[in-house]
């Protein structure tokens, strides 16, 4: 180390010019050193030495960026090493990625395991949009929602937020045809009077409101009330979902500053009979169907008979 340091200073006395006249090539062992490699330090005093060096101990003749340098020797010159090193990782990542993606483009739901790529096509076969977040988000450590493929159902995790608290509970492998008022009835039991959630147990059910955002991104994003008596799977039809659903409790006092949107049932609902199967619905529930009039022999031998088709609801003229 002494050598290194009297080698790089200037020469200011003899003694110093005797210890360098010491320092011999270490390839000839004949001449003095001029040179140090930066790869592994060996000294050499010509071109045709460094050449033979390089051959025999295959160095590339270049600093190893990655070795271990003590915190005493960190300076400016090492630091800015560090960061060209870095960007030259990125440069050589994004051109790769750029490389892999011209040879094997990525078809859709790639980036998911098999296991959520299902998961998504379940839910928008339920007119619900699924989002997912990158690794590591909280939000997406919590959630535990699976679709069965075998039983064709989707198992959700449900975030209930209470307006006004803190409180945050999360209810796991909630069956989609559940009814909501099943899975909060267990949370809103009577309890001490300390309970963080005594307001709300005081309120009866079917006071309480619901709501749960139609579309997850933006501060000032539409809720929608939902109906507690009726199914997941039907709550959740024309929303969009990120990760799992989030739904806010609120008190029938309290006052909410933001846009409510109410889905109008129609009363005429077309179902398309080949894609009942496919689409994992079971038979349509709450449809309004035209009751059948009684009328009388006279106009039933004066009017054609007519047929009507439950289907489609729609009227077709029976052929003679």
């Amino acid at each position: 180390m002494e050598k290194q340091l009297h080698e790089e200073e200037p020469l200011s006395s003899n003694s110093d010019l005797k210890k360098q006249e010491t320092v011999l090539c270490e390839e000839c062992k004949e001449k003095p050193s001029k040179y140090k490699c930066p790869g592994c330090s060996v000294r050499s005093c010509s071109l045709s030495c460094v050449k033979a060096h390089k051959q025999r101990t295959s160095c590339p003749g270049k600093r190893s960026q990655t070795h271990f340098v003590p915190l005493s020797q960190f300076d400016d010159n090492i630091l800015l090493s560090d960061y060209n090193l870095l960007e030259e990782i990125k440069r050589a990542a994004e051109s790769a990625r750029r490389t892999r993606t011209k040879l094997h483009p990525c078809p859709p739901y790639s980036r998911f395991p098999p296991y959520r790529q299902d998961l998504k096509r379940a839910a928008a076969r339920r007119r619900t949009k699924l989002l997912f977040l990158p690794g590591g988000m909280s939000r997406k450590e919590k959630n535990q929602t699976l679709y069965d493929p075998r039983k064709k159902s989707i198992s959700w995790t449900i975030e209930w937020r209470f307006h006004s608290t803190d409180v945050v509970l999360h209810d796991h492998g909630v069956h989609e045809d559940t009814e909501l008022f099943s899975a909060i009835e267990k949370h809103l039991k009577p309890g001490p009077w300390n309970h963080p959630l005594k307001q709300f147990c005081d309120e009866h059910l079917d006071s309480l409101k619901f709501f749960i955002r139609k579309y997850p991104k933006g501060p000032k994003s539409a809720f929608r009330e939902i109906d507690i008596k009726s199914s997941l799977r039907q709550q959740l039809a024309n929303v969009v979902i990120l990760e799992h659903p989030v739904i806010h409790v609120f008190l029938p006092s309290l006052k909410f500053d933001f846009e409510v949107v109410k889905d109008v049932r129609l009363v005429n609902h077309r179902l398309d009979a080949k894609n009942s199967v496919s689409n994992d619905c079971p038979s349509p529930k709450g449809i309004v169907f035209r009751e059948e009039k009684i009328e009388d022999d006279a106009n039933i031998c004066s009017s054609d008979p007519q047929v009507y088709d439950l289907m489609k609801n729609e009227i077709f003229e029976s052929i003679k």
